[in-house]
This record gives C-alpha cells, sequence and structure tokens, in this order.
C-alpha cells in the first residue's frame, strides 16, 4: 500500500537571480534544475496551496436551460506563505525586496519534499512576488505574509 509524503521538513528556496525569459528559459524542469536555487527561506510556518485552476466558460441552452461548462485559460495560482519574521534570514530579506521592487521579474523558487521518492522530491517553479506585509498580533509573534504569484508551469522532479 502507498504511503502519503508529509509536509514536515518541506524547505522552500529562491535565488537572487530573476529568470531571464520565462516563454524559452523557464518551460522545462531541466531549466530549473540547472539553475542554484539555493537560498533557503526560514522560518516558514504555512506554505498554503499551490497549482493549476482553469477559468470555466458557461453557457445555458434557451431549449434546455441547463447550464453547460467548458474550461477556458489557466492560472497556475499563488501561494500565500505565513513566516516568522527574523531580520537576518537571508531568504526572506530577499521576498522583501522582491516585493519592494516596481519591477516585472519573476524569480525561480523550489520546495523540497522529506521521505519522498525522490524522483519527485522537489517542485518548481517561477513567481513574482507581489507582496511581503508585516503582521502584528497580542498572541503570536512578528510574522511575514509574503503572496508568491507563479508565473511559469509547476514542474516536480528529482532534485
Amino acid at each position: 500500500m502507498a504511503a502519503g509524503t508529509g509536509s514536515l521538513g518541506a524547505k522552500l528556496y529562491t535565488s537572487a537571480t530573476a529568470l531571464t525569459n520565462i516563454d524559452t528559459a523557464a518551460d522545462a524542469i531541466t531549466d530549473f534544475q540547472g539553475l542554484t536555487i539555493a537560498t533557503e527561506i526560514g522560518l516558514i510556518t504555512n506554505m498554503g496551496e499551490l497549482g493549476r485552476v482553469f477559468t470555466p466558460v458557461t453557457y445555458q441552452t434557451v431549449a434546455e436551460g441547463r447550464m453547460r461548462k467548458l474550461k477556458a485559460g489557466y492560472d497556475d495560482g499563488n501561494i500565500q506563505l505565513v513566516i516568522a519574521q527574523d531580520f537576518s534570514d537571508a531568504g526572506q530579506a530577499l521576498l522583501k525586496s522582491y516585493a519592494e521592487a516596481s519591477n516585472q521579474n519573476t524569480y525561480p523558487f523550489k520546495i523540497t519534499l522529506v521521505g519522498a521518492d525522490a524522483s519527485w522530491d522537489t517542485m518548481y517553479f517561477g513567481a513574482i512576488v507581489l507582496s511581503a506585509r508585516t503582521q502584528l498580533g497580542a498572541l503570536q509573534v512578528v510574522q511575514l505574509m509574503v503572496t508568491l504569484d507563479i508565473n511559469t508551469s509547476i514542474f516536480t522532479g528529482a532534485s
């Protein structure tokens, strides 16, 4: 019987170098595997969810009255990271600098999974960082709330 893969021990990494062309230099897993994506983003408490979602197109015929649906374009989604803020963490500093920059750069990211089969232990994708905001609360640590908007396909394979 197959077992699931836990998320405990998963890590997220990024690179200080933006992707040069997401249409030709980030369209295959080998494009990401050849990059140095080595700066870990520390103290992540929740990585959220990611994955492709299609936009529905609907129409209703007069004769039947039934709503019919088709798939249209798709979006590979966004990730809402929740991070215990550490002002000395290099990965968190990169995320903040990406969010504050007024450019359209897409940066490479990878998620490593612990205990997964070696042939699919890493997820790769490119994303723009839309925000990196500090959250304060009475009964919590200072948190960094980050939105990564995925701008490439998501590839799963070996590290």
